[in-house]
């Protein structure tokens, strides 16, 4: 289980090494079947491909700034059910019907080792997965265990046609339009990435909560939720346009993934049809509005007596999304 500790490379170092667990739990119950062998192997491949575990730290973090250390343990479950959420959508969308890559996080995609039909069912295993781990949380205060509910119905919000699908489904009928504006990119990708992101940071807050023995009023609760997720996505859009300047001056070494893809699709992205400063300085107001966000709710009156206590993972929590959102690769 996860310590308490609100260091971020720590933390990473410590989901990374439960993930590694849960994947030879895997291996090793799939030994008696030769056949279960095989798919398990498959469907762990992507998982143990690495990445920056960006959601999943989002999430814990999260966790602890509202919830200290027992939300940040609350938490290791819904962080893996997004991980695998967001390998899965990966998986699908290197498919040759949707982005065509061969590369992915530094490593042959997973179509390019298993075909394209074991390569939908891992994203389909991946997928279903997901639920049943936010099935499996474990609450510090007992009446809370109907919070379940709220974890599903964020996490299937944002991955699903409401989220993630929607700005996937955008993306692909928008790909080769040359009339496409910036405010119809904003909605592609505050669907496609923001919303996965905003699940995260609503999560996070969810299972903090969660940990804490207190009445809240399910109206300021269904708020200070939607506030989370609005902050998330914030995140996701100024993500987008960092990730897509750097899809312009990065090359496929440098960035673990095919560069230049996007012009090769005819995408056009922010700093194509806005100009890289532009791009730059609008990536920056997101950026602000979403910590502007968060802010609002620590100065919530709920968590005045716990302000001290969890300030170590508040700090942690802003630093991340300001290294995040300032990367080079």
């Amino acid at each position: 289980m996860l310590k308490n500790n609100a260091n971020i490379e720590i933390l990473l170092k410590e989901f990374n090494h439960e993930l590694e667990n849960y994947i030879l739990n895997l291996e090793t119950n799939s030994q008696c079947l030769n056949i279960k062998s095989e798919i398990s192997n498959a469907y762990i491949y992507p998982l143990k491909a690495g990445g920056k575990r960006i959601r999943p730290l989002l999430l814990l973090l999260t966790s602890g700034a509202f919830g200290g250390a027992e939300g940040l343990k609350t938490a290791f479950k819904a962080a893996l059910a997004v991980e695998k959420i967001h390998t899965y959508s990966l998986v699908h969308d290197d498919l040759p019907c949707m982005d065509n890559d061969d590369l992915r996080r530094g490593k042959p995609t997973t179509h390019k080792v298993y075909g394209e039909a074991k390569a939908l069912l891992i994203g389909d295993g991946l997928l279903t997965q997901a639920f049943a781990l936010l099935a499996e949380t474990q609450y510090v205060q007992p009446q809370n265990k109907h919070y379940t509910t709220f974890l599903v119905q964020a996490l299937a919000q944002g991955a699903g046609p409401e989220g993630m699908v929607w700005g996937q489904w955008l993306d692909i009928a928008l790909t080769g339009n040359e009339k496409v504006t910036w405010e119809q990119m904003e909605i592609v990708h505050r669907n496609k990435t923001g919303k996965l992101l905003g699940a995260s940071l609503e999560l996070g807050f969810i299972c903090g909560l969660s940990a804490l023995n207190l009445e809240v009023n399910p109206v300021q609760f269904k708020k200070m939720r939607e506030q989370m997720r609005e902050a998330g996505i914030l995140i996701g859009l100024a993500f987008q346009i960092i990730d897509d300047i750097l899809d312009k001056t990065k090359t496929s070494a440098e960035l673990g993934k095919t560069a230049g893809k996007d012009e090769a699709q005819f995408k056009l992205t922010a700093p194509i049809l806005l100009g890289m400063d532009k791009a730059t300085e609008l990536s920056q107001k997101y950026t602000e509005a979403a910590l502007q966000k968060i802010e609002d709710i620590f100065a919530n009156e709920l968590f005045v007596n716990y302000k001290n206590e969890f300030s170590e993972y508040k700090i942690s929590l802003i630093e991340h999304i300001n290294i995040l959102l300032a990367r080079s690769h």
